[in-house]
């Protein structure tokens, strides 16, 4: 009896310490997080460069800072993990057979990760999920009689996660895409915006397009080396078809990258109230689904009759986290679009990337996202993908339009 008392006490004991030890963490990481968000200048909380040393960090420490604690509190602990082997990148412990099922017989746990034993020890802890926020961004919905959804303090940044991972995408609907509301020419006006969310997103600087960018993530405050530069052609080419286009170059995401959603919204708004005339909205920007630019570049770099291009990604959001009921209007005309990419270049178009966040696609039925390239392909390689989706919009443009 008195053995079976002193085990309770001891485990009583882990427990307190392990939330001691939790609530440390929380509060360290948390006034970290303000204060490199907020007391100095304005910077990215993360960017994808740093997010991965973060995570990295953090998964390489969790398990020897955990191990120690156990081993002062639980004295056979140590025999388990006698034959434990460290591996020097990751910081993971491979167990051996035997301390797994003793581990599993005993503790109903698979592994020594801190994760494991704190969610053993806190069973709530299990249901909570932390991930990092994927972007092309972060949406805030910073309209008036949105009361209940304040502002965050901080959000973390990065980019799209790449295609065929495990990752929870959204099962796209069942629609009709010919069912879609016709496109009205108006005579001298502009029916197309172009605009950019993350206006300073870069490229690779190539011979032609040399520049020193302001971060590893890829990102310079020179527009002729951004996003812009590539919105710059797409408009030229849509207007050589004869379709009106306005091109807003406004910044969104300087000095702070969080608020580049509620930036790029009200600069819309206004743009709609000033040209009514706009119905289609593109949000132009580059995407980066790994952190490695050669990694990335392999997914979005295609070779068409000889030619390289920036493969080209539309990203339409839903109503999952905000009020979006036409978001279905803007998945069938992005279908249109990804159809016609595919006829006239092959090979040229991404999946469509269906997400939780509506990105300002509430603001029109025919609103997209688009990601042209990563940070792994070059402008050249980008401006002739906005040639091509230049001629793709001019025939769904077309095929859309009223028959005068």
């Amino acid at each position: 009896m008195q053995g079976i008392k002193v085990i309770k006490i001891k485990r009583i004991t882990v427990k307190i310490l392990l939330l001691i030890c939790f609530l440390f963490l929380i509060s360290n990481l948390g006034f970290l997080i303000y204060k490199r968000a907020f007391l100095q200048e304005t910077i990215t909380a993360f960017n994808e460069q740093r997010q991965i040393q973060v995570f990295e960090y953090i998964k390489a420490f969790d398990d020897r800072f955990f191990e120690f604690i156990f081993s002062q509190t639980i004295p056979s602990y140590e025999v388990l993990v006698e034959k434990a082997q460290l591996d020097k990148k990751t910081g993971n412990r491979s167990n051996t057979p035997i301390a797994r099922s003793i581990l599993k017989l005993a503790l109903n746990i698979n592994s020594f990760s801190g994760k494991d034993i704190i969610n053993y020890q806190m069973p709530i802890l299990g249901q909570i999920r932390l991930e990092a926020a994927s972007t092309p961004g972060v949406e805030i919905d910073g309209s008036s009689e949105n009361e209940e959804n304040p502002l965050p303090e901080q959000i973390p940044e990065n980019e799209h996660e790449p295609e065929n991972e495990e990752n929870e995408s959204l099962i796209p609907p069942e629609v009709e895409p010919e069912q879609i509301d016709e496109v009205v020419p108006v005579k001298g006006a502009p029916i197309v915006l172009i605009y950019h969310t993350h206006t300073t997103e870069s490229y690779m600087p190539s011979k032609a397009y040399n520049y020193k960018p302001r971060d590893k993530a890829f990102h310079s405050d020179d527009l002729n080396f951004t996003v812009v530069k590539v919105g710059e052609i797409l408009k030229k080419e849509l207007e050589n078809y004869g379709i009106k286009v306005l091109h807003d170059k406004t910044i969104h995401d300087v000095p702070t990258y969080m608020y580049s959603y509620s930036n790029s919204l009200n600069t819309v708004q206004g743009l709609l109230k000033k040209y009514p005339t706009l119905q289609i909205l593109i949000d132009l920007h580059r995407d980066a689904p790994y952190s490695d630019p050669d990694k990335s570049r392999e997914l979005t770099t295609v070779k068409i009759n000889g030619k390289l291009y920036s493969r080209i990604m539309l990203v339409v959001g839903t109503d999952k986290m905000f009020p979006h009921p036409n978001w279905k209007e803007n998945y069938k005309f992005a279908l249109l679009i990804q159809e016609k990419m595919e006829e006239l270049f092959p090979g040229l178009a991404r999946e469509i990337d269906l997400r939780e966040q509506r990105f300002n696609q509430h603001l029109s039925k025919k609103a997209i996202l688009v990601e042209i390239g990563s940070h792994g392909n070059t402008m050249e390689e980008s401006i002739e993908s906005a040639k091509a989706f230049a001629k793709v919009l001019n025939d769904v443009i077309k095929s859309l339009s009223k028959k005068s």
